[in-house]
């Protein structure tokens, strides 16, 4: 059987189906958002999708932490099932790719219907300043073909002035993200947690992913494969990982030791925390 595909969007089932959906979402919502960010929730109430709903965020890397943290965890009395989700979200792909989204395609639907109904109001406009002209039939038609040229000449060139403008603002945005990670200032030195038994495929992304929830997070670092955990850490696991986590003060670090002190990134594997 092949492995399911990554993705960002989760799908749960075994909830419970008697909850309401507004409440469902929150409780969700709060039980997902530790994790990383949640930017949509879809919950089931009706007739063949009870006791089901999606759990989207905006990092795959996120909703694999949550997917190892939460499968079969205790919800409404019921064990959470988690995979992930055969297709993406609208919710992801507006998100990632605008263009590919409902509402983009609505929004062109809409363009497309309001094109058609100006070319027709021009022609309609031209057809009677030919008539209000009344100077001969040859000089109306002369006219109305001089008018529905000029016109027309003028809205392609219009088209693609407006293509050369959509271009231009695209390549001043690049530009101005360049500029931007150019001048943004490099990472503070911080305080250090230090975060030690964590799983082989346990990466940046994953762990950035979880303390980013916290106040002061600045970045999350690799420790090189030789470290030596503190003694007040448990005991690592085989092929254990280890991560520096930098928060911008001592304050805040202290505010996400606690809650991360033993959290499984998966059974078997209880992270050790400390501050450096």
């Amino acid at each position: 059987m092949a492995l399911p595909t990554p993705s960002p969007t989760l799908y749960i089932s075994n909830l419970e189906t008697k909850t309401k959906k507004p409440e469902l979402r929150q409780q969700l919502y709060s039980l997902f958002t530790p994790y990383g960010q949640v930017i949509d929730i879809v919950a089931k109430k009706h007739d063949g999708g009870r006791g089901q709903a999606f759990v989207v965020f905006s990092e795959q890397a996120a909703a694999t932490a949550a997917m190892r943290g939460l499968t079969g965890e205790r919800f409404y009395d019921r064990d959470l099932r988690i995979s992930y989700a055969k297709k993406p979200s609208n919710a992801y792909i507006a998100r990632t790719n605008p263009e590919a989204s409902r509402e983009a395609a609505a929004i062109a639907a809409a363009k497309t219907v309001l094109s058609r109904a100006q070319g027709e109001y021009e022609q309609l406009e031209r057809e009677r300043e030919a008539d209000e002209a009344g100077a001969g039939a040859g000089g109306g038609v002369k006219r109305a073909g001089e008018e529905a040229e000029g016109p027309a000449g003028k809205r392609v060139k219009r088209e693609g002035e407006d293509e050369d403008e959509e271009e231009m603002e695209i390549e001043m945005d690049e530009e101005d993200e360049e500029e931007e990670e150019d001048a943004a200032p490099k990472a503070p030195t911080g305080v250090t947690l230090i975060c030690t038994n964590l799983p082989p495929e346990c990466n940046e992304q994953i762990m950035s992913a979880l303390f980013s929830q916290f106040t002061g997070f600045s970045r999350a670092a690799p420790l090189p494969t030789t470290y030596s955990p503190p003694s007040s850490h448990p005991t690592p696991n085989p092929n254990a990982r280890a991560f520096r986590i930098v928060f911008d003060s001592p304050e805040h670090a202290e505010a996400a030791l606690q809650p991360n002190q033993g959290f499984l990134m998966q059974p078997g594997w209880a992270m050790g925390v400390s501050v450096q």
